[in-house]
């Protein structure tokens, strides 16, 4: 199979969707290996001391880290180089990725590109934001934003201002499965915390005494790396409803999926992945393996019975290997534009 003669193809004509785990956006926000499995015994022994020292280490290493994003300023002067690095990165991706959708020649295929990620970090927001790509995050509403999954799926038009020509734009649906440092409760609604005040607060409770600690830990609207998941019935079924998405992207005819730093550690979206591969066969799940040793990548491709989940090996496909990629797929005549105005030319191009 020629992977990526296909994959141009796929581009050119397919319903695209992301899924992005941790790995992207490593080395600034770590992965801790065997969380999951040391959450859990602590939660199922009902040692407290034990699992607040977990989750502070989890606090530490994989959610603090977004206080630097939401103000330039802060991350100028604070924030480390990996920092700057990984959201560089996740710009470059978003930037070209648009171009490739400006690029499709037919006027049939919407231009929505799908981001489901396990990530509970902000760099796409961020990132999508600073670059002026048109981005959907679930939330509605300019001064006191609340989340609901119907508001995903609109489409963005653009109107020359001389010719009263219509035609649509790029979209990025960012599609949080397991939630959000930015999201906050409010009775049944999902709040945006901006800001990310309640990120700080749980920082202020660091040194306090554990009790403090999780109350304000478990008000974030994350999933937990654990089996006991959920401790809020409103993210349980925004998750449910999320994962459902998901599904249904996946079972459109001509659907492609590409795999980026994620494991499918994840039991119920691994299990959920291979089903839809094998009832529709006009799917196709292409992964960047970051690891090219990984036995559930090799057991997802052995299992597709209508051999379209391919694992790409070339490289070891760190984020930075991805977007070369991406960025070959380009059309010579096409440039990944440098900044909003940029972008915004393409637009009224179209």
């Amino acid at each position: 199979m020629n992977n990526n003669k296909n994959i141009k193809k796929s581009i050119a004509s397919a319903n695209i969707n992301f899924l992005i785990g941790s790995g992207v956006s490593a080395p600034f926000l770590e992965t801790l290996t065997d969380i999951e499995k040391k959450l859990s015994e602590a939660e199922e022994s009902k040692n407290s001391d034990e699992e607040i020292k977990i989750k502070k280490k989890y606090f530490e290493k994989s959610i603090f880290g977004n206080i630097f994003l939401p103000s330039v300023q802060v991350r100028i002067d604070l924030s480390t180089k990996e920092c700057k690095d990984v959201l560089e990165l996740y710009k470059k991706f978003y930037k070209t990725i648009n171009a490739l959708i400006l690029q499709r020649e037919s006027s049939l295929l919407s231009k929505q590109v799908n981001i489901f990620t396990t990530n509970v970090d902000i760099f796409s927001e961020i990132a999508l934001e600073e670059t002026g790509v048109e981005f959907n995050d679930g939330f509605h509403g300019r001064f006191n934003p609340k989340y609901n999954v119907g508001n995903f799926k609109k489409s963005y038009y653009k109107t020359s201002l001389h010719y009263e020509n219509t035609s649509e734009i790029p979209v990025f649906n960012i599609i949080k499965l397991h939630g959000s440092v930015s999201w906050r409760a409010e009775g049944k609604n999902i709040k945006l915390d901006k800001d990310l005040k309640l990120v700080f607060e749980i920082k202020d409770s660091l040194n306090n005494e554990g009790a403090k600690f999780k109350e304000n830990y478990d008000k974030l609207m994350i999933v937990n790396p654990s089996k006991k998941k959920f401790k809020d019935t409103v993210l349980n079924e925004t998750h449910y409803d999320l994962l459902r998405i998901y599904n249904n992207e996946l079972e459109k005819e001509n659907s492609v999926l590409f795999v980026m730093g994620f494991s499918f550690a994840d039991e119920h979206i691994r299990e959920l992945t291979l089903r839809v591969a094998n009832t529709n066969p006009t799917s196709i799940v292409y992964i960047f393996a970051h690891d090219q040793d990984s036995k559930i990548y090799k057991k997802l491709e052995n299992d597709a019975k209508n051999s379209n989940i391919c694992l790409l090996t070339a490289k070891k496909y760190d984020f930075e290997e991805i977007n070369k990629f991406f960025a070959g797929q380009l059309n010579k005549e096409c440039q990944i534009p440098r900044d909003n105005t940029e972008i915004s030319q393409q637009k009224n191009d179209k």
